[in-house]
Order: C-alpha cells, then sequence, then structure tokens
C-alpha cells in the first residue's frame, strides 16, 4: 500500500549522493592545491574518474550513504554550539578569531579530525562487516546465521570501542596531547 511518507522508490539513486559527494570533494581538493590552480579540466577529469570509480564499490557507496547523516549531526551540533555561544552574547567575529586564530585553533581542527575520523572508521567497520565479515563464513552456513554473527561482530566491535582500557588509554592520549600542545605554544 502507498503511503505519503514511502520512500521505498528513493532507495534506488542511493548512488547519486556518493557520486556527486566524491566529485565535489575531490574536485575542491584538487583545484585548491598549487599544481592544479590552472589546469581546472584535469583537476574535474580526475574528480569525475574517482567519482565513477566509487560506484563500482559496493563498500564504498555504503560507507557514504551512511556516513552523511553523522557528519550532518556533527555540523549541526557546532552550529548549535556557536548559536549558543552567540546566546550568551559572544560576538560572531569573537568567535570566528578564537577558531581560526587563536592558540585553539590546532584543538578544534584535531577534534574535528577525530570525529571525522571515527565516524568514518566506524562506518567503514560496521559496512565491511555487513558486506563481507570480519571472519570468513563457515561452510553451510546460512543467511540467519550470518545475519546473527554479523550482529555479534557488531556488538565485539562496540564493547571493544567503549572497554575500560580503550577508553583509558584514550584520554591518557588527549591528556598528553594536551600537555604536548600547551609546552610547545609556551616557547613560541
Amino acid at each position: 500500500m502507498a503511503t505519503p511518507l514511502d520512500v521505498g522508490l528513493l532507495q534506488k539513486f542511493d548512488v547519486i549522493f556518493p557520486f556527486i559527494f566524491v566529485l565535489v570533494i575531490v574536485y575542491a581538493v584538487l583545484t585548491r592545491t598549487e599544481w592544479m590552480k590552472d589546469k581546472q579540466a584535469i583537476a574535474f577529469l580526475l574528480a569525475f574518474v574517482l567519482a565513477v570509480m566509487t560506484l563500482f564499490s559496493s563498500i564504498a557507496v555504503k560507507t557514504i550513504n551512511r556516513m552523511a547523516p553523522w557528519v550532518v549531526l556533527l555540523i549541526v551540533f557546532g552550529v548549535l554550539i556557536v548559536v549558543a555561544y552567540q546566546a550568551l552574547g559572544i560576538k560572531e567575529g569573537t568567535i570566528l578569531d578564537v577558531m581560526t586564530k587563536s592558540e585553539y585553533r590546532s584543538t578544534i581542527a584535531w577534534w574535528m579530525l577525530s570525529l571525522m575520523l571515527i565516524i568514518g572508521l566506524g562506518t567503514l567497520s560496521a559496512v565491511v562487516s555487513e558486506e563481507k565479515g570480519f571472519t570468513e563464513l563457515a561452510a553451510g552456513e546460512n543467511a540467519t546465521e550470518a545475519a546473527a554473527r554479523g550482529a555479534a561482530e557488531e556488538v565485539g566491535f562496540w564493547a571493544t570501542i567503549f572497554h575500560p582500557k580503550v577508553l583509558g588509554l584514550a584520554l591518557i592520549l588527549l591528556i598528553a596531547m594536551f600537555t604536548v600542545q600547551k609546552l610547545a605554544s609556551k616557547g613560541d
């Protein structure tokens, strides 16, 4: 039965977003590099070829499609933080200066890079686990057993990430990063 909220037909177009995403990102990165600024046509051709090559990998397409909502949530969360600071009376120019010109710009950049890597690697591992599995399929295993094994692998992944020893290591590494950054900035 068709409903106004039925988006089943949109699932056929799930390759369009990864294609456009790879095309735009690669083209933007290539045109920002010094050796490709004057060669816009070559940059577009390379971006187009990489975008088409992305379509041949179901893992790449699924990873980009699963990663996109998380990246959007990260951006929305960042915008809401900026709006909250503005609601407290801090001017937009001050926020922009802190993010781009102050001693905290590298910390903000590292946090954003870390969050993007976590999102990217987490979705990639989920897609690879779903597509191929990290362990080889046992002989005679049916689809139900494979799905249960895939769910067990995902639970095992998150159990590893949130294990107290891993979280403690992450905390120690963060403290070390901030310590080195503060010690290095004192000498400037």
